[in-house]
């Protein structure tokens, strides 16, 4: 009876777990408050990218995340962590292994037995041996508990690490597509202003020639001219290192992308209006705060598994087999070898190793908590300004446009008067240049708006699900 209470007793008591309880961190009062930007209530779009009306971005972002290597790395972290984390749970399990041998053993005559001066004893034998080993360790201190707490919340860590990684994949694919465009519509309009400038130049070399025109007129005229050309090329290797760059992105080579995005196509229309929800939501939504907040579960059951080792750990040990000197006999009853029973080690002394650890595994914890208070924090900054950029890019669009329309009421004032000869070709090519700067300014604040918009969605942590 005294033995069969000595081996009960590690799992009666088996139930003490050693170490803090993880306790996940209230919500701030930051990130309680409302918005202190104008913001549009409602529930965040999850799948923005098809708020802006264009079908290739939205075939662009479906294939990011089909084929990009960034987000191919990301998942494959995500299965060594759950990898790691079945291996955890299941070393609380049993192990048994097979055993086998066959050996040829020759014994020491000079050794400490006597074997020459001991009748009946073979100095030279065969050995044949086959069985099972067993063993289990008790989770008497929660160790076991707390490696598998650990490795548990690593392995959701990993998971918000592959979201957010889906995020910024999601952010940077349509950030360079917007670049893609804008390069574009740059390109276009200063092909326009070449002509032009290139037109004015050569009327007022007329106008000099005919003593009518400066050198200073001539010399800017010409000077403007060539600042227009070179604007084209730049802007042609803007719009080509947006392509690659999305080729890259998505996962394809240059080649297969970059043909079909550099034929010109419009900027997208980007949303007057984009639901910002809760700010308390940011919590849940975003995924680099999820992820910090799963490290520092992971940190703090890290605890729990150092102080675990300063208490003895209790094992049960089995092994069951048979064991003769000829393969005839290894089966035979009288063979069968047992062995069985618990064990225990307690590290007594450990020079303060052990505490060390504990304290390490503490700092470790307090560091993780810092990380997600300052996650979280900045995920609160990062949408109150991305709101309140948005909402200025929303305004500069709208005076933009409100200019580009009155430039080209006063490009076809002048068409008509140059038409009905009141004003000459001069003032008309000016008013054409006014009409294009126009035109580029707007272009430029529509692109500003929809990189605002994009930024605004990746910070709300739209884009996963």
């Amino acid at each position: 009876m005294p033995r069969l209470l000595f081996l009960a007793l590690p799992l009666l008591l088996a139930g003490c777990t050693v170490g803090p309880d993880y306790q996940r961190p209230a919500p701030s009062a930051a990130a309680q408050a409302p918005w202190l930007e104008s913001g549009t209530p409602g529930a965040v779009d999850l799948a923005w990218w098809d708020s802006f009306g264009d079908p290739q971005l939205s075939a662009l972002v479906n294939r990011a995340l089909a084929s990009a290597p960034d987000l191919k790395e990301a998942e494959a972290r995500l299965a060594e962590a759950r990898a790691n984390r079945d291996a955890v749970v299941g070393g609380r399990l049993p192990t048994v292994q097979a055993t086998g041998s066959a050996t040829e053993n020759r014994l020491s005559e000079n050794g400490q037995l006597p074997i020459g001066n001991i009748p009946g004893v073979d100095r030279e034998f065969r050995l044949f041996d086959l069985g099972f080993d067993a063993s289990w360790e008790l989770d008497f201190w929660g160790r076991r508990t707390r490696q598998t707490e650990a490795a548990n919340a690593r392995a959701d860590a990993a998971l918000f690490g592959q979201r957010d990684v889906m995020l910024t994949l999601i952010g940077e694919v349509a950030r360079s597509y917007f670049d893609l465009r804008a390069a574009q519509a740059e390109a276009a309009t200063a092909e326009a202003l070449v002509a032009s400038d290139t037109e004015l130049a050569r009327l007022t070399r007329l106008r000099f020639n005919a003593g009518e025109a400066s050198r200073l007129e001539l010399e800017r005229a010409e000077g403007a001219a060539r600042a227009s050309a070179a604007a084209v090329p730049d802007a042609e290797a803007r719009a080509a290192a947006a392509a690659y760059r999305i080729a890259a992105l998505v996962g394809a080579a240059p080649e297969d992308v970059a043909p079909d995005l550099r034929k010109a196509a419009p900027l997208p229309a980007s949303p007057d209006r984009i639901l910002v929800g809760v700010r308390s939501e940011l919590l849940e939504r975003r995924p680099d705060i999820r992820r910090a907040e799963r490290e520092l579960a992971a940190a703090t059951a890290d605890i729990g598994v150092a102080t675990a080792d300063l208490f003895p750990r209790f094992s049960l040990f089995g092994s069951l087999g048979q064991q003769a000197r000829t393969p005839g006999d290894l089966f035979s009853g009288d063979s069968t070898r047992l062995q069985i029973g618990p064990s225990f080690s307690w590290p007594i002394f450990s020079g303060g190793t052990i505490r060390a650890q504990i304290r390490a595994a503490d700092a470790r914890a307090q560091g993780a908590a810092a990380r997600y208070e300052k996650a979280v924090l900045g995920a609160l900054s990062d949408s109150e300004a991305a709101i309140n950029r948005f909402l200025n890019a929303r305004t500069a669009e709208t005076e933009a446009s409100a200019a580009l329309e009155r430039e080209r009421s006063a490009f076809a004032l002048a068409d008509k008067r140059a038409t009905s000869g009141e004003d000459d070709r001069l003032t008309l090519l000016r008013a054409r240049e006014s009409l294009l700067a126009a035109e580029r300014r707007s272009d430029q604040a529509k692109a500003a708006k929809g990189q605002a918009a994009v930024a605004l969605y990746k910070s709300l942590g739209g884009g996963w699900r």
